[in-house]
């Protein structure tokens, strides 16, 4: 039985459309960062319709994902199959799901964005299921996305302030890059414009 809180009826409805919520390409910041590594066992969180984990997984990466959407475990399905790929899917809850120690050499997402005090409870719960070596890659909203039209969630609870994200989960990583950055995006029609994201990559010291 799969561990679901409400809003996963929210996200099924949002992919259940014949299209691509995100697009169907990767997250260019995630691709830009997996690509120089050596492929493993790869978390992608939150990853939706799956375009990060296919695209990993025809990289050679043995890709997971957990996401509240069954819809999105459709699509992935579906995505996966057109790629000539196998991701493993698991519709679950960051708040709920069992993270087992040091499992994944790679932890990955893109806009997984949820409410502070979850984020401040579950995401080190999840990166402690990165190995020693293994790496955190993540794009998310700044607080500054908050006024502008090109995606992310109106609400500053759930945006990012770089220096409070780097407090809760820098602790134990060496940083590779952690910035603020003004970027284009051109994923979607929910993604598309001018954008001010938090761009993040460390990995695991112990």
């Amino acid at each position: 039985m799969s561990n679901v809180k409400y809003g996963a009826d929210a996200w099924d409805a949002r992919f259940s459309s014949d299209g691509w919520a995100y697009g169907r390409e990767p997250n260019r910041w995630l691709e830009e960062r997996i690509s120089p590594l050596s492929a493993g066992k790869a978390m992608f969180a939150a990853d939706g319709e799956g375009r990060n984990a296919v695209w990993a997984a025809t990289k050679g990466w043995d890709s997971h994902i957990f996401d509240l959407s069954a819809v999105g475990q459709e699509k992935c399905a579906k995505l996966a199959a057109e790629n000539d790929v196998t991701v493993t899917y698991e519709v679950d809850d960051l708040e709920t799901r069992i993270f087992k120690p040091q499992e994944y050499d790679l932890i990955a997402c893109s806009w997984f964005h949820v409410p502070w005090n979850v984020f401040t409870t579950h995401y080190p719960r999840m990166l402690d299921s990165l190995k020693v070596g293994g790496h955190f890659i993540t794009e998310g909203y700044h607080t500054s996305q908050l006024e502008m039209d090109s995606g992310g969630p109106k609400s500053l609870d759930l945006l990012w302030d770089l220096d409070e994200v780097m407090a809760i989960i820098g602790e134990g990583f060496e940083i590779l890059h952690s910035e603020v950055e003004s970027t284009i995006l051109d994923e979607s029609d929910l993604h598309r414009g001018k954008a001010n994201v938090v761009r993040i990559h460390l990995v695991k010291l112990h």
